[in-house]
């Protein structure tokens, strides 16, 4: 994977050569180093450029953006991370305050898959200097706040070391310019269900006098973000499909409520369709071959890094409608299709691959939305062509030929939340905290599951391969 540092830079002009010359002394793990100069008026541009030539042509592509006036570390980053091409970014303070020694350590877990996103914190007991006593506190105290705010542990909001994954860091506008970027983008990235890692760096903090810009203002600039991006803080189109997704998996109650309903049907050899992030892999783990498939390329590339090492486990791109040479002949006594079909323009073509996929005598056991009086913006905002019944969904089994061994609605408590968000309120996405009471209340799903309705969220259903 390759690597881009961004600098955000205003008025380093003491530093800022100081800086580049370190970064571009790591080039061993490196490939981009880009330098956003902030409107600087000291003779910064001057020196950068100067460095700049100094190291072109080298391992290390280097480039810069000069901007014409000041408008804040966030706008800055705004822009680095616009035209940084690297899968993973870094973002470098120009002050000298961190050292880019730390790399490695800093994008290992990315790297193996364990996070989206790492934090380096100044205070994991890494080697730092102790100066500005209240400097910390006011940051202690904001970060605990931050931390309310998302339910994280994490011990260093402000920490000028966050390491991104580019496709995550994209995907969210950025609304602030100055130093309340920080709080601003942890609370989206929490929002998003991201994975946040933190690691110890090493830190040398500068004083006002040696030029240190964050002051006592800042504090309250940054009350007023985090207020204003918990109550209205967008993720962007680009993050809706894929923030339902993370929000799902933290779902823990729900997760295990749909798994004892598939349990039962589970053969020994299982290939999932759409694994996404893997929400319902992890409790596929005890058979004796598990292939997870996917169309996404991130989702791919994440399932890989998350299940690398695990002999049994296969990831396979797989495009049910048209599977390829791999996927065409029967192999499977199980598979899983949790909420793909929806998204499939021709649904009886993914239906009758699917069916090949399975032995004689396997089951495809799929879940879909169910209803079409419940289509509405959060249908559409993740991609949904449809909703579906048994009357509508039975034929395009049978058609496969396949035979419906179990059809059933699960979970007729949350129609009414699902018909005001999407048909009346006409939200894009649903808030969190309905989200986290939704999974509080599974117990009340499962004493619904014990009757049979005539209507709910989605329809689950169980279908066997003649034999």
């Amino acid at each position: 994977m390759k690597v881009s540092v961004v600098i955000p830079v205003y008025n380093e002009s003491w530093t800022i050569r100081e800086v580049i010359r370190r970064v571009m002394a790591m080039s061993g793990c490196i490939h981009e180093l880009l330098i956003v100069d902030d409107g600087s008026t000291d003779g910064t541009q001057e020196l950068i450029s100067k460095a700049t030539a100094q190291y072109a042509g080298g391992s290390v592509r280097i480039r810069t953006i000069f901007k014409t006036r000041n408008e804040g570390k966030g706008a800055a980053l705004r822009d680095g991370f616009k035209e940084a091409e690297g899968d993973i970014i870094i973002v470098q303070d120009a002050d000298l305050e961190y050292d880019p020694q730390d790399y490695p350590r800093l994008v290992e877990p990315i790297l193996k898959g364990r996070a989206d996103v790492v934090y380096g914190s100044r205070f994991l007991g890494a080697e730092r200097n102790v100066i500005m006593f209240w400097h910390m506190v006011a940051n202690r105290i904001l970060t605990l706040l931050c931390n309310m705010c998302t339910n994280l542990n994490l011990t260093d909001v402000w920490t000028g070391y966050k390491v991104f994954r580019s496709k995550v860091i994209r995907k969210i506008p950025i609304e602030s310019r100055g130093f309340n970027f920080e709080p601003e983008i942890t609370i989206k990235l929490a929002k998003l269900g991201c994975r946040i890692y933190e690691v110890p760096i090493r830190f040398l903090a500068r004083t006002y006098a040696e030029g240190k810009k964050i002051g006592f203002k800042d504090v309250f600039i940054a009350l007023g973000t985090m207020a204003r991006t918990v109550v209205t803080g967008q993720l962007g189109e680009m993050a809706t499909g894929e923030r339902t997704l993370r929000m799902l998996s933290a779902a823990r109650r729900y997760n295990q409520f749909i798994y004892e309903q598939y349990r039962p049907f589970l053969g020994r050899e299982v290939v999932e369709i759409g694994a996404g992030l893997g929400n319902i892999s992890y409790f596929l783990l005890d058979r004796e071959r598990v292939v997870l498939t996917e169309t996404d390329p991130d989702f791919l590339e994440l399932l890989r890094r998350r299940f690398d090492g695990w002999k049994y486990v296969e990831v396979a791109p797989l495009d049910i409608v048209h599977p390829g040479a791999a996927f065409q002949s029967a192999g499977f006594d199980t598979a899983i299709c949790f909420n793909v079909i929806e998204h499939i323009e021709d649904d009886q073509k993914a239906v009758d691959h699917i069916a090949r996929l399975l032995k004689p005598g396997g089951q495809a056991i799929i879940v879909v939305p169910a209803h079409r009086w419940l289509f509405g913006s959060l249908d559409r905002c993740v991609g949904h062509y449809r909703r579906y019944t048994r009357s509508t969904f039975n034929p395009l089994l049978a058609r496969a030929g396949l035979d419906v061994a179990q059809s059933k609605y699960l979970n007729p408590l949350a129609v009414p939340g699902w018909f005001v968000n999407g048909r009346i309120l006409r939200r894009k996405i649903i808030p969190d905290f309905q989200l986290a009471l939704f999974d509080r209340l599974t117990f009340l799903i499962r004493l619904c599951n014990l009757f049979h309705w005539p209507f709910g969220l989605s329809l689950f259903t169980v279908a066997r391969k003649p034999k």
